[in-house]
């Protein structure tokens, strides 16, 4: 049996849950909605064993052989609850997980991600951390063009900062913020799946493509075989079996990696090319079944 646990609204959610209904697999879906009224009997130990309850249907943990998670944000305290003691048994379940919770804690330090990204290989942008416009300033000075995101994982618009805009760097005395050099280049997302990529080119005049005024061009991109085996040991160096890869490939081609997210919406991806990563993820939910 497979455990789907997030918003039936959610796209990889719904892509998932598809391909699973294809395949004929016994699925038990957990819908955000449901967090409220779940029930559940679970004892943790050495192992987990127990029962959880949804819709009248009630199931054995250890029925469980693969799960895939997309939680959101529960905002009652019983849902709270509920979402608490989910997290813990499928922390501990013996199933093929997509992904561990802990697995995905790198990505709420964005500054500590990068050494993790520096520490197998990759090249990273050079990278400042501050409240400080004086060191800001000076940073600016020495890249000429510099993009700020957010420090922490929550999703954040990423934009440009010139030398006209050197003023703006008086703000960051309420930060942190993060500043990075801007790098030219080509946009690659690249979405490990177990042992398998999936690698997608994007061009766009926006600074952050996810928010542009038109809509990017996304192409099926032929990732080098060697960047693609080293981007598939640090996904598993993060013990993650899913994850989505930002890269940028520059004119020498030589390669910068930003960042690692552990729970990639790829629906956006797949649609515009041929890639099948949710049925990719289907095949490992569906390994020890």
């Amino acid at each position: 049996m497979i455990l789907v646990w997030g918003p039936q609204t959610d796209a990889p959610i719904e892509r998932v849950l598809e391909a699973l209904e294809m395949r004929g697999a016994d699925v038990f879906h957990i819908d955000e909605s449901d967090l409220e009224s779940l029930r559940y009997d679970i004892v943790f130990g050495a192992d987990c064993r127990g029962w959880i309850e949804s819709r009248g249907r009630q199931v054995a943990i250890e029925n469980f052989r693969g799960i895939y998670i997309r939680p959101g944000k529960p905002l009652s305290g019983a849902a709270r609850k509920a979402s608490m003691v989910l997290l813990a048994m499928v922390s501990q379940a013996q199933a093929v997980l997509i992904n561990h919770p802990a697995a995905g804690g790198s990505n709420s330090s964005k500054p500590y991600q990068l050494g993790l990204i520096a520490q197998a290989g990759f090249a990273i942008p050079d990278t400042l951390v501050t409240t400080d416009p004086v060191a800001a300033r000076d940073f600016l000075r020495e890249h000429k063009r510099i993009i700020y995101k957010s420090v922490s994982g929550i999703r954040s618009i990423v934009a440009s900062l010139e030398m006209k805009d050197e003023a703006r760097l008086e703000d960051v005395r309420s930060g942190p913020v993060q500043l990075q050099e801007y790098v030219e280049g080509l946009d690659v997302r690249v979405h490990v799946v177990g042992t398998r990529w999936f690698a997608c080119s994007v061009r766009s005049s926006s600074t952050d493509y996810r928010h542009a005024d038109t809509m990017p061009e996304l192409c099926e991109f032929d990732l080098p075989e060697n960047i693609g085996e080293r981007v598939r040991a640090l996904v598993q160096s993060m013990n993650l079996l899913v994850a989505g890869v930002d890269l940028r490939v520059k004119a020498d081609e030589s390669w910068v990696c930003f960042e690692v997210n552990p729970s990639p919406g790829f629906t956006w991806y797949e649609e515009s090319t041929s890639h099948q990563i949710g049925e990719a993820i289907v095949d490992l939910l569906l390994t020890n079944s």
